[in-house]
């Protein structure tokens, strides 16, 4: 797997967009837009994609693309979602509905909550499906406490899931790697070991956290570590780290932490489909 530069942008435009629609709830077209422009992504990527409406605001339904299906191979399965808060403009130093470039970091509301997350793993879509089958489910109401997901997840369709992965991971101020992660077995630790080993090698320090990401509606607000984790493996990994400020003023994401993010998902996929 490469990420370069062409990856980089490829990643920077499809965010780009996204964040343009401004897709909050009091915003249907916004949300709309980034529903249809989600779906379509991923049917261009050749996943096998459905939705599941919601009654009462069509404008957001749950998502979920699937590809591999019927291949004898490790399912990952990854949450995310496609929506994002409000801003006061007024109070950012850039335009928040403008990805924008600035001292080496991209800034833009939903840029690390989850709209760059989910781009770069649209971006790495095939790199990721060599080795395993792959399941995404997005939702487009996680920002209001995501209550047609709370609804419709405990009945969700969905094939049988090794390893779920997180709508993102965080890397500390000094550029050391947490790794979060729950529910521990022998395949999701060969894939720890795998990763501390690249973290190793690039002279990155790592640290395991046994526990799933910080929700801004706590782990009981979240319809995919209530309904779907169960007792499956989880992992978090992605390129925020703690100057992102999520659901805060400024809100950004250093791009040079996408290429290291991106390696780690491809070596997840390697580790599970070679085990």
């Amino acid at each position: 797997m490469v990420w370069n530069e062409q990856r980089t942008e490829t990643c920077k435009q499809l965010s780009e967009i996204l964040i343009a629609n401004q897709a909050f709830e009091s915003n249907p077209k916004g949300l709309q837009a980034n529903a249809v422009l989600v779906r379509e992504l991923f049917e261009d990527k050749g996943c096998k994609v459905r939705t599941i409406e919601n009654p009462k605001a069509d404008y957001r339904p749950i998502i979920i693309a699937e590809i591999g299906e019927g291949l004898n191979r490790p399912t990952v399965g990854f949450f995310g979602h496609y929506d994002v808060e409000e801003a006061d403009a007024g109070k950012w130093s850039v335009n928040p509905w403008v990805l924008t470039g600035k001292d080496g970091r991209w800034y833009g509301r939903g840029v690390a909550d989850n709209i760059v997350p989910l781009a770069q793993r649209i971006v790495l879509l095939e790199d990721l499906a060599e080795h395993c089958n792959l399941v995404f489910v997005l939702q487009g109401e996680e920002e209001i406490g995501s209550p047609f997901a709370m609804e419709i997840y405990p009945n969700i369709d969905l094939p049988e899931v090794d390893v779920w992965v997180e709508e993102t991971g965080y890397f500390f101020r000094n550029g050391k790697h947490r790794i979060l992660a729950v529910n521990i077995n022998s395949k999701l630790q060969g894939v720890i070991d795998a990763i501390q080993d690249m973290n190793d090698d690039q002279g990155r320090e790592s640290v395991v956290r046994v526990r799933p990401m910080n929700k801004a509606f706590g782990n009981q607000g979240c319809p995919c570590l209530v309904h779907l984790l169960n007792d499956i493996p989880y992992i978090a990994l992605g390129p925020n780290d703690d100057y992102s400020t999520i659901h805060g003023i400024d809100e950004s994401i250093n791009p040079d932490l996408l290429e290291v993010s991106a390696k780690h998902l491809v070596r997840l996929c390697e580790v599970l489909g070679n085990g």
